[in-house]
């Protein structure tokens, strides 16, 4: 905050506890009520203030929440003006109507003036202002006002203390970086035919290929983009190396090449080119020689010959075409891929332990639970999860966050990828839609299209 703003609100302060009077009609004649003092916790910072009981009603005083919340007041003719998030409201006391960019709102009680000071009930304040209010099981009361991101397509982590979060508009897309913390966020980059984009292991850039096949990456601190390549090869996935000196991606438009880009010069070097398509998945290790991945057969495509072909008379076997996890060594001289699975069950890939000794998925066979499954490099199969139905696993670290159906909710299984052993975390409610995690940062959730992370044992909104 500049020395000019302090100065502003310093002075206010004092106008407004001691002047607040002039500002209002005769009409408004304010009351003498015995003032106490409570606490909340104000955008995470714990503050006292003011409050009074009038007629069985509870108000707060609107410079002690304002001040503190960020909003900047302005005492006029007619009441005060509060500007805050890039919105005006006009707010006059004994009245119930406040004006917000032009448009009334209708308070559930008045503003009263109390010993030269504006009150307002909590309920009238966070709709004014666009508020959040919590309480936790002592009672303790929390508001935020800060803006938080709405309506996110997709978020990822950055690292322990920030998250990826990405709105799809009319004109395309926005990325923003989000404090996972509070929710504040800024934005980081506008784009309208970029990949998504992937973070670094450092959490330091993000990268991401255009339509041309060219590869990007933003700085997520200074928001500059580089571009690394021009080649046009369609680049399907991306994947950094365990030491963000590198991208590993797939090739083509049915994904049959697998490739690396060194970030330094923008060289490209083949992989495995085995002519087998439709590679999916990729998972890399931490020493960038053990590849595991997913790979559909298409299905058999049959014409019955006696028709004529303008009838258009075919037919789809679909028999075979089961996802099917492979392996492939590249530090082997000569060594080829090796199909792990074989079964007809659907394989849904969570991702490979950093040293490269196993792959994990989550079979899903009708009438079946679904299972987390670990697969080891010499084919052995270890469900890790079974006597649950298991609707998401995701990859974090040397961990696996895991959530099963729990009737009416769901449970938040932690597996340890080394020893398979697993411990319950959370219980949440069966509206979570999605569980992030990764590497070293807290679990987060979204329910109804907003994240909550959790932040130690209470969960917190930090998207709208």
């Amino acid at each position: 905050m500049s020395m000019k703003k302090k100065l502003f609100l310093t002075a206010f302060a004092a106008a407004v506890s001691t002047s607040a009077v002039s500002a209002v009609s005769a009409s408004q004649l304010q009351k003498s009520v015995a003032i106490q003092q409570t606490s909340f916790v104000i955008n995470d910072a714990a503050v006292p203030v003011r409050a009074v009981s009038l007629n069985g009603v509870s108000y707060v005083s609107l410079r002690d929440l304002g001040t503190v919340a960020g909003i900047y007041f302005e005492v006029g003719g007619k009441g005060i003006t509060a500007i805050f998030n890039e919105h005006m409201a006009e707010l006059r006391a004994l009245s119930r109507e406040v004006v917000v960019d032009g448009s009334v709102i209708e308070l559930k009680n008045a503003i009263e003036n109390i010993n030269n000071a504006y009150f307002i009930t909590l309920e009238d304040f966070t709709s004014v202002f666009g508020a959040e209010t919590t309480e936790d099981e002592a009672g303790q009361v929390a508001i935020s006002t800060i803006q938080m991101v709405k309506d996110a397509d997709r978020v990822v982590w950055i690292d322990s203390q920030r998250l990826l979060a990405s709105v799809i508009t009319e004109d395309g897309r926005v990325d923003y970086v989000v404090n996972a913390a509070t929710g504040a966020y800024t934005e980081l980059m506008k784009s309208t035919d970029a990949s998504d984009l992937v973070v670094s292991p450092n959490g330091q850039k993000a990268a991401y290929t255009l339509e041309s096949g060219a590869v990007y990456t933003v700085d997520l601190a200074s928001k500059q983009t580089s571009v690394v390549t021009s080649e046009n090869s369609i680049k399907p996935e991306l994947v950094w190396s365990a030491d963000s000196s590198a991208i590993y991606f797939l090739q083509g438009d049915k994904g049959s090449v697998i490739a690396k880009l060194n970030l330094a010069d923008g060289t490209i070097t083949k992989v495995l080119e085995d002519k087998v398509d439709y590679k999916s998945n990729l998972s890399v290790s931490a020493d960038g020689t053990k590849f595991y991945y997913t790979v559909i057969k298409p299905g058999a495509v049959t014409a019955d010959a006696s028709k004529p072909v303008e009838e258009d008379n075919v037919a789809i076997d679909m028999t075979g075409t089961e996802p099917q996890i492979i392996h492939y060594d590249a530090a082997v001289k000569d060594g080829k891929p090796s199909a792990l699975t074989t079964t007809n069950d659907d394989k849904i890939f969570v991702g490979s332990a950093s040293d490269g000794s196993k792959a994990f998925y989550v079979s899903v066979e009708e009438g079946k639970a679904s299972s987390l499954i670990s697969i080891a490099k010499d084919k052995t199969a270890v469900k890790l999860i079974e006597d649950k139905d298991v609707l998401q696993a995701v990859m974090a670290g040397d961990k696996i966050y895991a959530v099963t159906d729990n009737g009416s909710n769901e449970t938040v299984y932690e597996v340890d990828t080394a020893t398979g052993a697993k411990k319950e975390l959370y219980t949440i409610p069966g509206s979570v839609t999605e569980l992030l995690a990764a590497s070293g940062t807290p679990v987060a959730v979204i329910a109804d299209g907003q994240v909550s992370v959790n932040q130690n044992g209470t969960w917190k909104k930090v998207t709208h």
